[in-house]
């Protein structure tokens, strides 16, 4: 799409029941969501047809035709936000850029100015329309129970405002969600904080890798907990999932995974979801352990064994498989 305007796509909500769709696009130090009814294209049946013919193409199990030449792909999901966000585009241009001179904060990112629109037909045109919404300040976070309250004590607990949030060379928007606890989800971050608490207790040396916590992040106005502060891991969002497609060091990553989880385990500590996206490898290629939350993940874990050590062991042999298919 030629002149396009500096926005980014977060993460897409839809549904099995219907083919609504909600965008969440960021622009500057703003945020947009965007609510696609069916409903609106009907009026056209040339843009209906358009529309529905990139909600199937965009579905994650959907396979596009064999290509002559591999270089003509483009991704469905890129023709689609660039379909639905060309409407968008002189409202974005008017929005200012990010100020570089500006120390953002994890309060910017998470409380930004927001706007509701959607999409509606004029003609053979696709025009935006602002929809009304609720402007009072969202719930972010974790409410953790009377009973679970934080001992800052020997917790540091930081304010969102706290927490300043670099920004890349060529970023157009604020992150929308830097490490942000998912709402309601009060037993995973129990779980959470239970774990990193036994990590740092436990006093592991540079040798065990895995992340660690350095403190909470608490929303002052509602006690909740909107996100934790974890030590920082140099590896240009690299997971294991993505470094093993590259390069080729995989008895090298699995040998500190084994040792990492040797040592988590002797002190009773469990990984949780065990897989390739919770491993980082930092740009020295060293594997970090991740993401201790809990849970399982199919075809890596099983349901029956989350949470346990037997799950662990098993989610280390499958990445150990995985790995040996990509050396062929």
């Amino acid at each position: 799409m030629a002149g396009r305007p500096t926005y980014e796509i977060g993460i897409t909500e839809s549904s099995e029941l219907n083919t609504d769709v909600s965008l969440n696009v960021s622009a500057g130090d703003k945020h947009f969501r965007i609510d696609l009814f069916t409903a609106n294209f009907e009026a056209n049946p040339e843009l209906l047809k358009k529309y529905l013919l990139h909600i199937e193409h965009s579905d994650p199990t959907y396979i596009p035709p064999p290509l002559e030449d591999e270089d003509e792909f483009v991704d469905p999901l890129e023709e689609f936000y660039d379909w639905t966000m060309e409407p968008f585009a002189a409202l974005f241009r008017e929005i200012p850029p990010l100020d570089r001179d500006r120390l953002y904060t994890l309060q910017d990112c998470l409380f930004p100015e927001q706007f509701v629109y959607t999409l509606q037909v004029a003609g053979d045109e696709l025009v935006p329309v602002p929809r009304d919404f609720n402007h009072d300040r969202r719930l972010v976070g974790v409410l953790l129970p009377a009973s679970k309250t934080l001992n800052k004590s020997t917790l540091p607990v930081y304010r969102p405002d706290d927490i300043h949030v670099q920004l890349n060379d060529d970023a157009v928007a604020l992150p929308q969600s830097p490490r942000e606890m998912p709402p309601g989800d009060i037993g995973m971050t129990l779980t959470e904080l239970a774990t990193y608490a036994k990590i740092h207790a436990t006093e592991f040396g540079e040798d065990v890798r895995v992340s660690r916590l350095l403190g909470v992040v608490e929303d002052e106005h509602t006690s909740r907990i909107v996100g934790l502060l974890l030590s920082y891991i140099d590896c240009k969002n690299m997971t294991l999932w993505c470094a093993a497609r590259e390069r080729t060091l995989h008895d090298k990553w699995l040998k500190q995974m084994t040792h990492s989880l040797k040592e988590l385990h002797a002190h009773q500590i469990v990984w949780g979801d065990a897989k390739p996206e919770n491993v980082l490898v930092n740009i020295h290629d060293d594997a970090y352990l991740i993401d201790f939350s809990g849970g399982y993940t199919k075809g890596w874990v099983d349901k029956e064994l989350m949470n346990t050590r037997e799950g662990d062991l098993q989610g280390k042999q499958r990445i150990e498989v995985y790995l040996a298919g990509l050396s062929g």
